[in-house]
């Protein structure tokens, strides 16, 4: 038995593949090079037919406008207390040891037992456990770690802003020091 040429199906798809690849690169090359010429024409007035009845009912007459375009007005914050986030919780301590992990703006947050570390594990200024259930410091600032230097302060999900006091997370990943 003679065994027939093998004729492989891929040398064609390679060909109509490349051939496809050529006229859409000629298209996207044309339509890039002629661009800039009918735009121009078509604000300059140049052109023909229609691209000159549009730029000739295009003006701006300032004189026209009465009132102001941007309300210039400043609105004077009310202050939050330091730690406390000026946005609603979003999850409740309950919510958050329940789902275990929260993906919020764009961080990954996890909760931490400060049953594991009680006390002066950690020298935390003013350490106390917040009303709603989250270690704080003497500020108000919920007790976080992560990778971010010491000290960094982050919005979170939960009602309050957070601090950097310990280590354990890489990052985009903060652990939340909860009861």
């Amino acid at each position: 038995m003679s065994a027939g040429p093998v004729r492989s199906g891929s040398s064609r798809w390679a060909r109509a593949r490349g051939a496809c690849a050529a006229g859409a690169a000629l298209v996207l090359l044309g339509s890039a090079i002629t661009a800039p010429l009918s735009m121009a024409s078509a604000l300059t007035g140049t052109g023909s037919g229609s691209a000159s009845v549009l730029s000739g009912a295009q003006r701006l007459d300032p004189e026209s406008f009465s009132e102001a375009l941007v309300d210039t007005t400043v609105s004077v914050a009310s202050p939050t207390a330091p730690g406390r986030s000026e946005r609603a919780a979003l999850y409740s301590l309950q919510q958050f040891m329940f789902t275990g992990s929260v993906a919020w703006g764009g961080y990954r947050f996890t909760y931490y037992s400060q049953q594991v570390l009680p006390g002066p594990g950690l020298r935390i200024p003013g350490r106390h456990v917040n009303s709603d259930g989250y270690v704080s410091d003497g500020d108000g600032f919920i007790v976080l770690a992560g990778s971010a230097p010491k000290g960094s302060v982050f919005e979170t999900p939960f009602g309050y802003q957070g601090k950097i006091y310990d280590r354990g997370t890489f990052g985009n990943h903060l652990d939340v020091y909860i009861r």
